[in-house]
C-alpha cells in the first residue's frame, strides 16, 4: 500500500487474520507502522471479539460485526470490523480475520458521523477478501479501500466535532403517552400527573454514563396537528439528522385516532425517505396497562395496527414493543432497546455476554448502568428472557435497599427457587472503569456461581475495552 496522509484524519489501515502462529497484521498502511503496533492491533481486534470461538462451518459469512475499539497504548481509536475466511485446513473451517481503520482518539465521532458509508466499504471489501486466498490480491482491496477514503476524506469540510452528536425524536399523537413515558423511564411519576399537553417542541438531553463521548439530544415533538403539520413542512429541520426516533402510540384511543396515527408515521417515514434518513424506529404501543392486557378487542386491534406497521415501514428497521407507564420494565425495555441501536458496539458486547453465558453456564445474562438502562442481553432461549422481564426490576430495587441499610456483605444478591430448584438467579455489582455496573444472570445452582467469580476478572476486563465506546 502507498503511504498517503488522509487530511491527517486517518492514521492506520489494517487487515488481520488469525494464522496457525496467531493473530497476524497480513496487511497494513503505512508501511512504516512499526511491529508492536502491527501486533497490537492484530491480537485485539481477532483475539478479543473471537474469545473461545471455533467455526464449524467456514461457509458461514453470517458471523461477522463491527464496532470500535480504542487502543490507548497507540493513541488510536479504531473501527473494526470481524468476519470469517473460509479455509478447509484451519481450525473449525475458517480463519478469523479483521479489517480496521484507525484514527487519532480526539478524532473518534468520524467513525460515527460516516459510518454508514466506511460500513459499506468496508463490508464490501471483507466479502472480496472472503472469496480470494491470494496474498495479492488482499493487498490490492485493501489499497482500493485506502483510495476510496482518500478521496472520501478531501470532501470533508467541516472540521471533527470533539463529541459525537445525537438526535432522537418522540413522535405521536397528542396524549399518546410521549413526555409521560419520558417522566417514567426517570421515575419522576409525580411530575406525570401535573403533565399538560406539550407545546411545539421540549428539548432535554440524555446520558447513559455521568461521562460519555457523544451528546444526546431529545426532541419531545408535541402531538397537536398544529404542530405535526409543522415537522412536516420543515421537516429539514425536525426530521433531519435524526439518530432514533420513538413512535408513542395509545393502544386504548379510538378507531379513528388509531388510524390517523398509522397515517402520520406513514407520514414521517414518507419525510425521512425523501431526506434519505433512515434511522431505526421504536414503536411503542402504549397504554396497554395490566388491566386491559386480556382485552380481546385490544389484542385485536395491536395484532391489526403490527401488521400494518411492519407494512408501511418499508426499508426502515422497526422494533415493536407494548408498554405501560404501570409496567417500567415495559418502558425499560423499549427505551434501552432504542438506545442500543446508537451503540456501534452492541453486536461486540452481546457477542462477550454469551461467551460468558457459555462459562459460566447461565442461561441468560442482563448487563446494566446504574439508572436500570439495559447495555446489553442475552438469552438461551424465550423462556429465560421471560424470567428476566419479570425478575430484573425487582432485584435492582432489592439490591438498593439492602445496600442503603447494610445489609449487603458482598456486592451481590442470589435468589433460589425461581423457575426451577436447580436454578439461582445472580444480581452482583462490577466494577467497570470509573463506572458501576450491574450483571443479573440466571445460572446452574451447583456450578454457575464459581465461575462467575472465576471469569468475572476477565470478563470485566474486556468490558473495560468496550464501555468507553457504547455511545
Amino acid at each position: 500500500m502507498n503511504n498517503f496522509t488522509l487530511n491527517n484524519t486517518i492514521k492506520s489501515i489494517v487487515l488481520s487474520i488469525f494464522e496457525e502462529e496467531g493473530p497476524l497484521a497480513k496487511v497494513f498502511w503505512p508501511e512504516s507502522l512499526n511491529e508492536a503496533a502491527r501486533l497490537t492491533i492484530a491480537m485485539k481486534t481477532i483475539s478479543l471479539l473471537m474469545g473461545d470461538s471455533v467455526y464449524q462451518n467456514g461457509d458461514d459469512k453470517s458471523i461477522n460485526y463491527f464496532g470500535i475499539l480504542p487502543f490507548p497504548d497507540l493513541k488510536l481509536n479504531g473501527l473494526t470490523y470481524f468476519f470469517l475466511i473460509a479455509d478447509e485446513e484451519a481450525r473449525g473451517n475458517a480463519k478469523a480475520a479483521t479489517i480496521t481503520v484507525l484514527i487519532d482518539e480526539e478524532n473518534k465521532s468520524f467513525f460515527h458521523e460516516n459510518m454508514k458509508y466506511l460500513r459499506v466499504i468496508i463490508d464490501k471489501a471483507a466479502t472480496e477478501i472472503q472469496e480470494t486466498k491470494d496474498l495479492k490480491k488482499y493487498n490490492k482491496i485493501m489499497d482500493n479501500i485506502k483510495n476510496l477514503l482518500l478521496d472520501f476524506c478531501k470532501e470533508l469540510k467541516e472540521p471533527l466535532s470533539t463529541k459525537r452528536k445525537i438526535k432522537i425524536i418522540f413522535a405521536g399523537l397528542d396524549r399518546a403517552g410521549k413526555t409521560s413515558f419520558l417522566l417514567a423511564i426517570k421515575r419522576k411519576y409525580s411530575e406525570i400527573i401535573k403533565t399538560l399537553p406539550t407545546k411545539g417542541v421540549e428539548r432535554t438531553d440524555e446520558k447513559i454514563f455521568d461521562e460519555q463521548n457523544s451528546q444526546m439530544s431529545i426532541w419531545d415533538l408535541g402531538g397537536q396537528k398544529k404542530y405535526r403539520d409543522r415537522y412536516l413542512e420543515q421537516s429539514k429541520i425536525y426530521l433531519y439528522n435524526v439518530d432514533l426516533m420513538f413512535y408513542i402510540i395509545d393502544v386504548q384511543d379510538s378507531k379513528k385516532r388509531l388510524l390517523e396515527s398509522l397515517e402520520f408515521l406513514n407520514t414521517i417515514i414518507g419525510s425521512m425517505k425523501s431526506l434519505e434518513e433512515y434511522p431505526p424506529i421504536v414503536v411503542c404501543l402504549n397504554k396497554y396497562d395490566p388491566d386491559i392486557v386480556r382485552s380481546e378487542k385490544i389484542n385485536k386491534d395491536i395484532e391489526y395496527f403490527t401488521e400494518e406497521i411492519n407494512r408501511i415501514a418499508d426499508n426502515f428497521f422497526v422494533k415493536i414493543f407494548k408498554t405501560s407507564i404501570f409496567d417500567y420494565w415495559s418502558l425499560i425495555s423499549a427505551y434501552s432497546y432504542g438506545l442500543s441501536q446508537l451503540s456501534p458496539n452492541r453486536e461486540f458486547f452481546r457477542k462477550q455476554l454469551k461467551h460468558f453465558a457459555e462459562k459460566t453456564n447461565a442461561d441468560s445474562i442482563l448487563l446494566l448502568n446504574e439508572n436500570g438502562i439495559i447495555l446489553s442481553n442475552y438469552s438461551r432461549d424465550e423462556i429465560s428472557r421471560r424470567v428476566f422481564e419479570i425478575s430484573a426490576p425487582y432485584f435492582k430495587e432489592l439490591y438498593n435497599t439492602f445496600k442503603e441499610f447494610k445489609l449487603l456483605q458482598k456486592d451481590y444478591i442470589i435468589s433460589s427457587g425461581i423457575a426451577s430448584e436447580n436454578k439461582n438467579i445472580v444480581f452482583k455489582k462490577i466494577k467497570v472503569e470509573r463506572y458501576d455496573l450491574y450483571l443479573l444472570l440466571f445460572v446452574d445452582q451447583y456450578k454457575g456461581i464459581e465461575k462467575i467469580e472465576e471469569f468475572l476478572p476477565n470478563f470485566s476486563k474486556i468490558l473495560n475495552e468496550l464501555i468507553n465506546t457504547y455511545i
